[in-house]
């Protein structure tokens, strides 16, 4: 079975204008802005060719390498510096790129919009990096009605639908499908009306006050959500509407990067249905949180991550095996809720066997 990897031999010499953007294509989009294009992508309406973008990374990060963390696949740098040799992306520009890292107030944000030639412009909403802050934020998207990447996605999609003429397609992967959607929701009605599509990759869902609202509603006969059959991430809240189900033979965190999901032709593959397995993570998730308050799932989430960053660790990365033991072990003795711990040690259990697989 092929990958989007492959994707790129088969049909990267067709231009947009013979073989119009797909939902391969706009994964592959929304994997640009993963590395830290500050300096090399403008802020405002100027565009820089995709190739340009990509050999200034190169030439800043030959030393450093730039890692960008477990929590982001390494295929991506892969594609990133595949793609401007590739004729159906080489006539891409850049511009528009917005970054915000900001731990005391647990925001992490990145957007970026990318011109199709022939074709419309692309807004792409980055997935969540490595940091403990940013999957902190991620959670509470079950707590609070707008977390700060949230507003910072309206924001960033307003200026952008006031700078450029024209239709749009919004997307992103992971966290960034969730602002993908939030904000194309909650866009005046006119400004909705030039958005061709909306792409969620296995994004969060929301709260169901979300999806009664009116906008929304408006938005919902454009939205392409798409998880993979052994989906996690995707499974978390709802987007009021069945997602197409993407074949991948990876599980866990693995099966949440779309680099795993198979393809042919111009997308991925559909499975029947999601896996047993995701099914058990949704309803446990469900079981867990379903009979909590509101100020309950709040210390939820507190508890969790102080449980995460008690071992000293920043970013994802940072839980290193002998990390994960000690936050094992401060799990087990502390007196805290049992839903709590028995969460906290499925999750940080899992995460060791993560750790191992990789080794």
């Amino acid at each position: 079975m092929a990958f989007l990897l492959d994707y790129l031999d088969w049909r990267g010499d067709l231009s947009f204008a013979l073989d119009p953007v797909n939902e391969a294509d706009l994964y592959l989009i929304s994997k640009i802005g993963c590395p830290d294009l500050t300096g090399l992508v403008p802020a405002d309406g100027r565009e820089v060719p995709l190739k340009e973008v990509v050999d200034g990374y190169r030439a800043q990060t030959e030393k450093s390498g730039a890692p960008l963390g477990v929590a982001t696949s390494p295929l991506v740098m892969e594609s990133f510096y595949r793609l401007p040799t590739v004729p159906r992306f080489r006539s891409l520009t850049l511009s528009g790129y917005w970054r915000i890292d900001d731990h005391e107030n647990t925001e992490q944000f990145s957007a970026l919009t990318v011109r199709i030639l022939d074709g419309p412009r692309c807004v792409t909403f980055r997935c969540t990096d490595d940091t403990l802050h940013a999957w902190k934020e991620n959670f509470h998207m079950a707590v609070m009605d707008t977390v700060p990447a949230q507003a910072d996605a309206l924001r960033y999609l307003l200026w952008a639908m006031a700078a450029y003429e024209g239709s749009f397609i919004v997307c992103g992967h992971s966290k960034g499908g969730n602002l993908a959607v939030y904000a194309a929701s909650l866009l005046p009605q006119k400004m909705q009306d030039r958005i061709i599509a909306v792409y969620d990759f296995d994004g969060p869902g929301f709260q169901d006050a979300f999806l009664k609202q009116e906008g929304y509603r408006r938005i919902l006969p454009r939205l392409h959500s798409i998880v993979p059959e052994n989906s996690i991430v995707g499974m978390l809240l709802s987007t009021g509407k069945e997602p197409e189900v993407a074949a991948c033979d990876s599980f866990g965190a693995k099966a949440h990067d779309g680099f795993t999901w198979k393809v042919l032709g111009t997308g991925f593959v559909r499975a029947r249905g999601l896996s047993s397995s995701s099914v058990l993570f949704n309803r446990a998730m469900d079981e867990t949180v379903a009979h909590m308050s509101q100020q309950e799932r709040e210390a939820f989430i507190e508890d969790l991550f102080d449980i995460m960053t008690s071992t000293g660790a920043f970013t994802l990365t940072d839980l290193t095996e002998m990390r994960l033991r000690s936050a094992l072990d401060l799990v087990r003795s502390l007196g805290r809720d049992k839903e709590v711990q028995k969460f906290a040690l499925n999750m940080l259990s899992n995460s060791l066997t993560d750790i191992r697989k990789r080794r």
